[in-house]
């Protein structure tokens, strides 16, 4: 469970087609320490298995999409010390972060803005808190996933792929990415060894995937920190640069309404339906 977007189309040409779940989304890193608790590196993917995510509510709309799920600190220290990688604590009952997913895709609009917002309703700091924003692009789909080429553009701190068609696809933060990378699919890593991207583009074409990281130093508890990503296309790269910036203006306009929805009684409630299939999937995963 997580979030993870399935396919991307630019004027009926694919950006993003069958890519992997884990790499089409946000991941995190942070160090995570309390009271009675060492210092704990983690490495967060979007898509992990139930009941380490837990989905808590989600609205569809025609032009907004929002989605609240939680990241069950207590859970994923209970695998760490199954799996000999920690020694045995003491935690809360749930101990948590909750996510808010913002999705913001209007008709007749060439970009996407989604607003993520972390919110640490934990007792625990969340030191060296990174987001990640990892998109294995498949410039005009299967036709041309693995001849793609990729560049970075400083001035406007856009990633971005594209292919010998003109075709290009990329993504920017609208703060300042503070590390970026270009890396063939299977070489990409991050882990609690290798944690910042390395600022350098991969030389050539092939299957490539995309990065930015946003750094932020420590989420104390009841803090909430908030990344925003916009994602676009064009048939030119100034075309892309020109969509993604209208994109990141326009999102400013969302802010005030995504916060006052964030805090809202109806948007933090738990949904019956996801109780039982957070349940299910939990004992799946045992």
């Amino acid at each position: 469970m997580g979030f993870s977007i399935k396919e991307l189309k630019y004027k009926d040409k694919y950006l993003l087609f069958l890519t992997e779940q884990e790499l089409a989304g946000p991941w995190f890193s942070f160090i995570l320490e309390g009271k009675d608790v060492a210092p704990i590196p983690i490495v967060l993917k979007n898509i992990e298995p139930t009941p380490i995510y837990n989905m808590v509510n989600s609205r569809t709309g025609t032009s907004i999409n929002r989605i609240t799920l939680d990241f069950n600190i207590t859970e994923y220290l209970k695998k760490l010390i199954k799996e000999n990688k920690i020694k045995p604590i003491v935690v809360n009952e749930k101990e948590f972060i909750r996510l808010y997913i913002d999705i913001f895709n209007p008709p007749k609009v060439p970009y996407i803005s989604t607003f993520f917002t972390m919110k640490n309703l934990s007792t625990f700091d969340l030191h060296n808190f990174s987001v990640y924003f990892i998109f294995d692009l498949d410039i005009n789909g299967l036709e041309g996933f693995d001849n793609d080429l990729s560049g970075y553009d400083e001035d406007n701190d856009i990633l971005y792929q594209y292919d010998s068609t003109g075709l290009y696809g990329g993504f920017s933060s609208v703060s300042k990415s503070t590390h970026f990378e270009t890396q063939l699919t299977k070489a990409f890593k991050i882990d609690k060894n290798r944690l910042n991207l390395s600022n350098k583009l991969y030389d050539g074409e092939g299957e490539v995937l995309s990065a930015l990281q946003c750094e932020f130093q420590t989420l104390k508890p009841n803090r909430s920190f908030q990344a925003v990503l916009v994602i676009s296309g064009g048939f030119s790269k100034e075309e892309l640069i020109s969509n993604i910036k209208e994109g990141k203006a326009n999102a400013y306009k969302h802010l005030s309404q995504v916060n006052r929805s964030i805090i809202s009684k109806q948007r933090n409630i738990q949904e019956a339906g996801f109780i039982k299939i957070n349940l299910e999937q939990g004992k799946d995963c045992e």
